[in-house]
């Protein structure tokens, strides 16, 4: 099965203003989701999150070091929602409902 990526306007900025090296794992590392979003690597972590209230669908995390991506599955389609180092992050995840409309 095969997944295709896509990324909530934010994400891309969001992404370039992360450390080099934590950017180059993330690389790595989303390359890799088109084969399988849910496994973890050698130099990141996936784990699933509570979803902002009012929200059923499973939300992930995945974490390198201090740093967090977070993203829904939607069928085939990941959708990343931004980058960010904790514990700011979190407020991020407040995009969810959006990115589910569109």
């Amino acid at each position: 099965m095969s997944y295709r990526v896509v990324r909530h306007r934010k994400a891309p900025g969001e992404f370039y203003h992360l450390p080099p090296r934590v950017r180059a794992i993330y690389e790595r590392a989303i390359r890799r989701m088109t084969r399988d979003p849910f496994a973890s690597g050698v130099d990141y972590v996936v784990s699933q999150l509570s979803p902002p209230q009012g929200i059923v669908r499973p939300l992930w995390a995945m974490k390198v070091n201090g740093y967090r991506m977070f993203f829904i599955v939607d069928g085939q389609v990941v959708k990343i929602g931004g980058f960010g180092e904790r514990p700011g992050f979190y407020r991020k995840l407040a995009r969810v409902k959006g990115m589910l409309r569109g």
